[in-house]
């Protein structure tokens, strides 16, 4: 009986020491990934996020941004948007920041709104713009409402790319009904919203935080101009029907950014 006992003993040892190493194995791949994971961490801490937050860049001196005239010339011009007449174009201020408003009509009885706001310097990147503009009217009014908004869905379109044998740029956007009632103004509009860069475009501005750090990996800067776009349909009406005319008209404005203003350098 001892001996049985001994035998199993040495047998069960015999599997724990042949375990070990696999053991071991597994537990050094995961400690390295820990550290692995953890040096990344402490890179993005030491790195670009504490300065996004802050407004500030990591580097002393920041890369200058191309065309930055041109793309705050923005706010005094507004955009020559081929197929549209522009009916009124004046500078405006929203949030604290000067935005271009342009109501524009491509016939009796399609017209739009289009509200551009530039990136004002080299620091300036796109934060609070979709929130500011909830409380954007263009009318007088005394009692002061914000916009109600509904029918959110994420939209993509593409544009031709300036660059000879390159890719169509992909643009995501946001699309979404926007209405407001009061004793001042009542009206409903199908919003399209996303900022612009020269090589595409996206409503988060986070994608075009990582974009810009790519870029100025290579040297460069990415600018950028957010873009809302209302068209108005009938009240609290469907705006499905609308899409067209929306990606036709997101389309002809990203094309025109890019072609001038937002020329990739």
């Amino acid at each position: 009986m001892s001996k049985l006992f001994g035998k199993g003993r040495v047998n069960k040892d015999l599997g724990e020491t042949q375990a070990m190493p696999v053991k071991l194995a597994h537990l050094n791949s995961k400690l390295s990934k820990i550290i692995l994971l953890v040096f990344l961490v402490i890179l993005i801490g030491l790195g670009a996020v504490p300065g996004y937050l802050k407004g500030s860049w990591r580097w002393e001196k920041p890369l200058s941004v191309a065309n930055l005239k041109q793309i705050r010339n923005l706010q005094q011009t507004g955009l020559n948007l081929p197929g549209w007449q522009t009916l009124n174009q004046q500078p405006i201020e929203i949030g604290g920041h000067k935005w271009s408003f342009q109501a524009m009509a491509r016939d009796a009885e399609t017209q739009a709104i289009l509200l551009l706001r530039p990136m004002r310097d080299d620091k300036d990147m796109p934060q609070v713009e979709w929130v500011d503009l909830r409380g954007f009217r263009w009318w007088k009014t005394e009692q002061p409402r914000q916009w109600q908004r509904d029918g959110f869905r994420r939209s993509q379109f593409t544009v031709p790319s300036t660059t000879a044998g390159s890719q169509p740029l992909q643009v995501e956007a946001q699309y979404f009904r926007n209405w407001i009632q009061d004793r001042g103004f009542s009206g409903t509009f199908a919003v399209l919203q996303w900022y612009a860069w020269p090589t595409g475009g996206n409503p988060e501005p986070s994608r075009w935080f990582f974009a810009d750090q790519i870029a100025q990996w290579q040297g460069r800067r990415l600018p950028w101009v957010a873009v809302s776009i209302m068209i108005p349909i009938e009240p609290l009406g469907d705006i499905e029907p609308t899409w067209p005319l929306a990606e036709s008209l997101g389309q002809t404005v990203q094309a025109a950014l890019i072609a001038d203003p937002l020329k990739p350098s």
